[in-house]
């Protein structure tokens, strides 16, 4: 008797049915953690803008001097640069700063909110020239 080699039709749709089943459990895994996954996009955009707003008051010290070291988004009209961005406010302070008796420093503070949450707060610390 010769004997029949491969599978039959209906080992073949059980093994389909089989992976198929498998690999849809596997995809909704995925998928599930992929949407508890916070998103990290709103973070950088914060951070993004933080950092400009800070490159546009250190620019204006160098244009300016350091005694008129101010945020140019926030009085008069301010540059297209400065444009808003929906959904994150921007703040900035800029205070006088004191070491060791020494008041010839300013602390820039710049303070970026956004979405779900998002804060992003950058500081530095500027001297004047003695």
């Amino acid at each position: 008797m010769k004997k029949n080699a491969g599978f039959s039709l209906i080992e073949l749709v059980i093994f389909v049915v089989v992976i198929g089943v498998a690999v849809t459990g596997v995809f909704l895994a995925f998928s599930t953690a992929l949407q508890k996954t916070p998103s990290i996009q709103p973070q950088t955009t914060a951070i993004e803008l933080a950092s400009s707003r800070m490159e546009i008051i250190i620019g204006q010290r160098r244009i300016n001097g350091f005694s008129s070291l101010s945020d140019p988004c926030v009085s008069g009209t301010p540059p297209a640069v400065c444009a808003d961005i929906t959904g994150y406010t921007i703040t900035s302070t800029i205070s006088a700063y004191t070491i060791e008796g020494d008041s010839n420093y300013k602390l820039i503070d710049v303070l970026v909110r956004g979405p779900r949450n998002v804060n992003a707060d950058l500081k530095t610390l500027v001297a004047g020239y003695s």
